[in-house]
């Protein structure tokens, strides 16, 4: 085995993926990752004979890129000389490519020759090392060490860069000039005062941490809020039924029946082990199609008579409130470059912080599945991945608005509904689709002043992960339940979420022509993406969505595992998978968002560790 130190030199954060493929054709494997704050060395242990290719994905402030490497060619690449990577369009390209660059990884920004830093990246071979030398290394200094590695890092590094330097002289030497965002202010002070530690791991997460509440979002004079259910008398048309916030009862009850997005993907079968292994989707989402059956076959409302009868009639609780909490920027902090629309008023205090921590108790004594962690950080963190999104395409559009909705696509043809027919004539193709009905709930809408729109979905990436889901995890479950994990983030939409996306453009109305994703992490920043529409695609969707109706639903027979991956029409929906995986690739990356451009709440006082004990 060779032992490769990775020495990095970076003003701004640096997070360093390492994965693996067996094959040239397979898929990369995440091996680990590992967060660089400061100048030091990554060390990583390298196995030929396990990998046959190896892949370092390299992100900080200003750029992204990948690098792949034959694992069998390892000292023949360290005998290259440097490389200067140049601006070409808008990625970064080498002049002379020694390893591959992956544009569709790459964070595009433009180069700005006036204000830019510096990237250098060395690899070094370490000598030939015995079994207990390795073992040794890899508890001190390998990349599996993940976050405690991390901290070190953090600390200057000190330690690392004095074993660097007895490394063997032969290096190859990566060097790119990227744009930076850098204060030489900020810089120095980093320098000067010591870093504080960061706790990995703890026995209460704090699912709310930072999080800005949706009852204040609701009050952002840039967000357009959907009034209180109590206050909606009466709809007018059926697609009025979107003024129902996505926390009423009316809400819920508008899903009995419809094919709505979190029951797409299982009906189109994404989620049966085949078709999932093809898309990569984890299996921790593969749940079967059960639930997509079961709500197929319940009564939906489909009349303006019904809903009014049954919608509209209160019993949510509580009253409207406007919350002042936003203030506008004074022109100083404009002047100064203050990222935000808006500055947030509220701290976190030690008292807030106690409260929290009893509600916190009486969850985790509750708690049966850890997955449900997972997903109460998403729904808490959604209204802060909005703000995301807000801050961002505001500073683009000044009138730019974000608007709250509830179902949307009530009205559109697939969803037309009437107890006469005749409406219809003779279009039997209508009266086919007329079999489902289909609704989407975006968590919100942006509205830009030239009138064009599109639909916003955000994604929250958990940091808690189970100890016991961890290497070594048996042995530290006695220590901690959850620590932190931290990954890079991807500049892909995962093909799950694509009949999401998808079915949400199509709800909103023909005139919605894209859909954006905010994928944010609590450590590593957020990516912002653009999913353009495929209505060819959409179309087979519906298709696919009508089948699992017809033959299973319709039929009360419930489907048996991979139903249409080895159904009749099989060659038909292979196609379709791969069409799916295609366009999850086929994405925008509009921005890499930093970390310190997160609009969250502030603390006054109290530590924002990730967990509360």
């Amino acid at each position: 085995p060779s032992f490769f130190n990775f020495e990095v030199t970076c003003s701004s954060p640096l997070l360093v993926q390492y994965s693996r493929r067996r094959l040239l054709t397979s898929p990369l494997v995440c091996i680990d990752s590992v967060m660089i704050r400061g100048p030091g060395v990554v060390s990583i242990l390298c196995l030929p004979a396990i990998a046959s290719i190896f892949s370092f994905l390299l992100h900080c402030d200003a750029c992204s890129l990948s690098i792949d490497m034959p694992s069998d060619n390892h000292h023949s690449i360290n005998k290259g000389s440097t490389n200067s990577f140049i601006s070409h369009g808008a990625a970064f390209v080498p002049q002379r490519t020694l390893s591959q660059l992956i544009p569709s990884q790459c964070l595009r920004r433009e180069v700005n020759p006036e204000n830019s830093s510096s990237l250098n990246f060395l690899f070094s071979p370490q000598p030939q090392m015995n079994s207990n030398t390795i073992v040794q290394s890899m508890s001190s200094e390998s990349t599996n060490n993940g976050n405690d590695n991390a901290a070190r890092q953090r600390d200057g590094g000190a330690m690392s860069r004095g074993k660097g330097n007895n490394h063997v002289k032969k290096n190859m030497s990566f060097e790119c000039t990227t744009q930076g965002n850098k204060n030489q202010d900020l810089e120095k002070n980093r320098k000067k005062t010591s870093p504080k530690k960061f706790k990995y791991s703890g026995n209460l997460p704090d699912l709310s941490w930072r999080a800005i509440p949706i009852e204040h979002l609701r009050s952002h004079p840039l967000f357009i809020p959907l009034p209180h259910p109590d206050t909606i008398k009466n709809i007018n048309k059926l697609e009025d039924v979107r003024m129902f916030r996505q926390d009423s009862w009316q809400w819920d009850e508008l899903h009995r029946g419809r094919c709505t997005t979190s029951q797409a993907a299982p009906a189109l079968g994404f989620l049966e082990p085949k078709a999932a292994m093809e898309l990569g989707i984890p299996r921790s989402l593969q749940k079967g199609c059960s639930r997509s059956f079961q709500r197929l076959g319940e009564s939906a409302l489909r009349s303006k008579k019904d809903m009014n009868e049954i919608l509209c009639v209160g019993g949510n609780g509580g009253e409207h409130r406007t919350f002042q909490v936003w203030t506008k920027a004074s022109k100083s902090s404009a002047k100064k470059g203050y990222p935000f629309a808006f500055k947030y008023l509220p701290v976190y205090t030690m008292g807030d912080k106690e409260k929290r921590k009893v509600s916190a108790e009486e969850y985790m004594c509750d708690l049966k599945n850890p997955m449900r962690v997972r997903m109460q950080w998403g729904n808490l963190q959604e209204p802060t991945a909005i703000l995301t999104a807000l801050n961002y395409f505001s500073n683009l559009d000044s009138d730019l608005r974000v608007r709250e909705v509830g179902m949307c696509g009530a009205e559109i043809d697939i969803n037309k509904c009437s107890t006469n027919m005749e409406e219809y004539g003779n279009d039997s193709k209508l009266k086919e689709k007329e079999k489902i009905l289909v609704g989407a709930s975006p968590d919100a809408v942006l509205e830009y002043s030239n009138g064009s729109s599109e639909v916003l979905e955000v994604k929250n990436h958990c940091p808690f992960v189970p100890t016991e889901w961890m290497t070594g995890g048996k042995k530290k479950k006695k220590k901690s339940k959850f620590r932190i994990r931290e990954l890079p983030m991807q500049a892909k939409v995962p093909s799950v979420y694509i009949p999401q996306l998808m079915m949400e453009m199509l709800c909103v109305g023909k005139s919605c022509r894209s859909a954006v994703m905010v994928r944010q992490t609590a450590t590593c920043g957020a990516v912002i993406l653009r999913l353009h529409r495929d209505d060819e695609w959409i179309e087979e969707m519906l298709y696919w969505i009508s089948s699992f109706k017809s033959q299973f639903v319709d039929k009360e027979a419930p489907p048996p595992p991979n139903f249409f991956y080895e159904g009749n029409e099989k060659e038909r929906y292979k196609k379709f998978i791969q069409w799916t995986k295609a366009l999850s690739e086929d994405v925008d990356l509009v921005e890499h968002v930093q970390h310190g451009r997160i609009q969250r709440v502030l603390h006054r006082g109290v530590g924002m560790s990730l967990f509360l004990d």
